[in-house]
């Protein structure tokens, strides 16, 4: 069995192949540029995955905000009739208590 690794050394082991590259990461770590490659590859898909999630989270987070807004909308829409009504009401009222 291989040795294990530590996510924060997998990290660090990434970024430190960004700055000077696989081969010489390889080196001054003493680990294989398969093994480098392999970090690389699931670090990748983790990415996406959380990408992934994110999008999902927002997506939802936004059907939710439409959801709302329609209802709000409804309710907008019962109240301009209530305030409709009441307008009339009070001109009826007024005209009657000029007669």
């Amino acid at each position: 069995m291989g040795k294990r690794y530590s996510p924060e050394f997998k990290t660090e082991a990434m970024k430190l192949m960004s700055e000077i590259g696989k081969q010489e990461t390889s080196k001054r770590l003493g680990v294989t540029e398969w093994t480098l490659n392999d970090w690389k590859k699931k670090t990748r898909v983790e990415k996406k995955t959380e990408e992934s999630e994110k999008s999902i989270k927002m997506a939802t987070e936004l059907r939710e905000a439409q959801e709302k807004i329609k209802e709000m909308e409804k309710e907008m829409a019962r109240i301009k009739k209530e305030n409709e009504f009441l307008e009339e009401a009070a001109r009826f009222f007024a005209v009657s208590r000029q007669k």
